[in-house]
């Protein structure tokens, strides 16, 4: 008698841990879980209108549920990027200047697009980067423009542009066509659909 006492009573206890130890691991979990929720609160990806970025592509955003102190990284990428160029002095384009059409494909800014964050103490980015226009390398005497002219950007169009967090592997947003026209009538940039179609 006492015996079968003895083994019911361990096997209730048995249960008992078993089930402290199940909602134990849940409540870890679950609270795991809840702490590290990365998720973006606010993204937005404009087009830089001015200075010496103007015509870049810029993403912006606020994520929340990061481990706190940890390094994240961010892209601001795009598929394609058109920058139609004149010769402009004075925030004028030259009369009759040359003009040229710079296409890239697969954009993802400098030093391979992925650039690093520091996550607050409680968790949060506040961030922003931007992707400049890709250059051309130009031999010597073939400029676009001569001083005191300089060859800057007129009208600039991003196609299939995204933010992403690749440390937490999260999208932050996309935008299919951004357009921008900073001195009108001087040329145009053909549509997303001819860039992202150019070789």
């Amino acid at each position: 008698m006492k015996h079968q006492h003895m083994k019911h009573m361990l096997t209730l206890h048995a249960k008992r841990a078993g089930i402290a130890l199940a909602a134990v691991a849940a409540f870890s979990t679950l609270g795991t879980g809840t702490a590290l929720a990365a998720q973006f609160v606010s993204a937005s990806i404009t087009i830089e209108p001015r200075g010496e970025a103007a015509g870049g592509l810029t993403c912006s955003w606020r994520e929340t549920g990061l481990v706190p102190s940890s390094v994240n990284y961010y892209t601001c990428t795009a598929g394609a990027v058109g920058a139609f160029k004149a010769c402009v002095y004075k925030g004028r384009v030259i009369y009759q200047s040359p003009t040229r059409l710079d296409i890239f494909k697969d954009v993802t800014g400098e030093h391979g697009g992925a650039v690093p964050f520091l996550a607050q103490k409680n968790g949060q980015i506040v961030g922003s980067t931007t992707a400049p226009i890709p250059t051309i390398e130009v031999p010597e005497g073939q400029e676009l423009c001569t001083a005191p002219s300089e060859e800057t950007v007129v009208a600039v169009r991003w196609c299939n542009a995204s933010l992403t967090d690749t440390t937490n592997n999260l999208v932050g947003t996309t935008v299919s066509e951004l357009f921008q026209e900073f001195i009108s009538g001087v040329g145009t940039v053909p549509s997303c659909a001819d860039l992202l179609a150019s070789p």
